[in-house]
């Protein structure tokens, strides 16, 4: 992370999430032999986008774990290849398999992928979201 001034901070959340219309997050947890910090069963979202229906299963790793963002990612690109075998077998019965990347930050504000973590990612060959919050705090 490169933070120009002091007081420009980014708050980051790393996941690995699992989507789908007729996701069961208990089969999920159940496949993977890992307990999610996230769940929600398929139907109308009223925190998600309008029209969202998909059930997710995700783990995190957020500033409660680390406000390091790299040390976030690796621990969330870690339990991805420990289980591609089982995800990849999620992506072929039709679930989407995302690497997802969340950070509310302040002005001037940059964050970096280093060239090794951005190579572990296309290994794994799940999408990569990255979304910004831009709000000030």
């Amino acid at each position: 992370m490169d933070v120009k001034e002091k007081r420009h901070w980014v708050l980051t959340d790393v996941s690995l999430v699992i989507k789908g219309r007729d996701l069961q997050p208990e089969e999920i947890t159940s496949f993977l032999g890992i307990e999610p910090t996230g769940v929600r069963n398929p139907g109308p979202s009223k925190w998600g986008r309008p029209g969202e229906v998909d059930g997710e299963w995700g783990i995190n790793c957020n500033s409660n774990v680390s406000r390091d963002f790299h040390e976030q990612l690796g621990n969330i690109l870690s339990t991805a290849e420990s289980k591609r075998t089982e995800l990849a077998q999620l992506v072929e019965q039709g679930y989407e398999v995302i690497v997802d990347i969340y950070g509310f930050s302040g002005n001037d504000c940059t964050l970096a992928l280093q060239p090794e973590e951005l190579k572990r990612i296309a290994l794994l060959g799940f999408p990569l979201r990255v979304a910004a919050n831009m709000n000030e705090r």
